[in-house]
């Protein structure tokens, strides 16, 4: 895949490039131009696949140009809706046996583990069986609740999409490149067709850019970093309204909850800004209220069971 950017966003890229090389000579008033290789790897489902260059902080404006546009023009060619992003822990898994660092979960945690990781594939198996053609699931293509989306996506016939980069196990792990950088690592095996990124920050930038709606279900600091950059973006009118919804129990966003209360009491945020943000205890009640709010009708045929 090649293409050539003209005009304003290639000036931008070749802004950012000079960054780190000498400035590139042209003549006065020549157009400027740049064109960005978007490669793959053998045997990775995956239409772009971004070399592993280590710490995001070590990694060359090329590269992070190229991660950019790579991620346009898929998402533009491929799936130009836009997708339903899911947004979930990698630790949350379909057994839960040890779903925490220092030892097995106490029953009732196991049971809620269980039933999210349940909750979430079956989201996306019954939303990609009615809509997934339209708007595609998309998560992070790990383990986990990734995992559970990608799955129930591949499982209802629709696209599943991944949005990634590298987090495999090296034999060798250095401070500057803790993993190992191997493309056929990168995907839980339920993606149909995805990315691989360079920089997990153009990654997590491109996955909340590329959304029609976004699910977010329980998750650690990964998953957090994505809630915040999506809320913030929207509250403060830098990326256009979609819908955002919260899944699982309502007892599972007690926190989240009483954090903007608490941002409100601050003074910091005003309570009528994040307003958009919905709640859905249920696969089922979160499909019927996100395809209300696409505008989408179920297609004709027998009701899914």
């Amino acid at each position: 895949m090649r293409s050539v950017f003209k005009g304003c966003a290639a000036a931008l890229m070749l802004a950012a490039l000079s960054a780190c090389q000498a400035p590139l000579p042209r003549q006065q008033g020549a157009p400027v131009a740049a064109s960005f290789d978007c490669p793959v790897a053998a045997g990775v489902k995956a239409e772009y696949v971004g070399p592993y260059r280590g710490l995001d902080n070590d990694i060359p404006a090329a590269d992070l140009a190229r991660d950019t546009y790579c991620g346009e023009v898929f998402k533009a060619s491929r799936y130009p809706n836009g997708f339903v992003t899911v947004f979930g822990s990698s630790r949350i898994r379909e057994a839960n046996e040890a779903c925490l660092p220092g030892g097995p979960c106490d029953p009732q945690l196991k049971a809620r583990y269980d039933a999210l990781y349940g909750a979430v594939r079956t989201f996306a198996a019954d939303w990609s069986r009615r809509f997934g053609q339209q708007y595609p699931v998309m998560a992070g293509a790990g383990p986990g609740l990734m995992e559970a989306a990608n799955r129930g996506a591949a499982e209802g016939g629709g696209p599943s999409i991944g949005y990634t980069t590298y987090y495999d196990r090296s034999p060798s792990p250095s401070p500057q490149r803790p993993y190992g950088g191997d493309p056929a690592k990168a995907f839980n095996p339920y993606v149909t067709n995805g990315l691989i990124f360079t920089s997990v920050a153009v990654r997590e930038a491109a996955m909340v850019r590329h959304s029609a709606a976004i699910v977010i279900a329980p998750g650690g600091t990964g998953t957090e970093w994505e809630t915040y950059q999506a809320l913030e973006m929207i509250k403060s009118s830098q990326l256009r309204r979609i819908p955002v919804y919260f899944l699982g129990d309502r007892t599972l966003w007690s926190g989240l909850e009483a954090r903007i209360q608490g941002l409100v009491a601050q003074r910091v945020v005003a309570a009528d800004e994040l307003r958009f943000i919905r709640f859905a205890s249920a696969p089922e009640a979160l499909v019927a209220a996100l395809a209300a709010d696409l505008g989408l009708q179920p297609p004709p045929g027998p009701p899914v069971k």
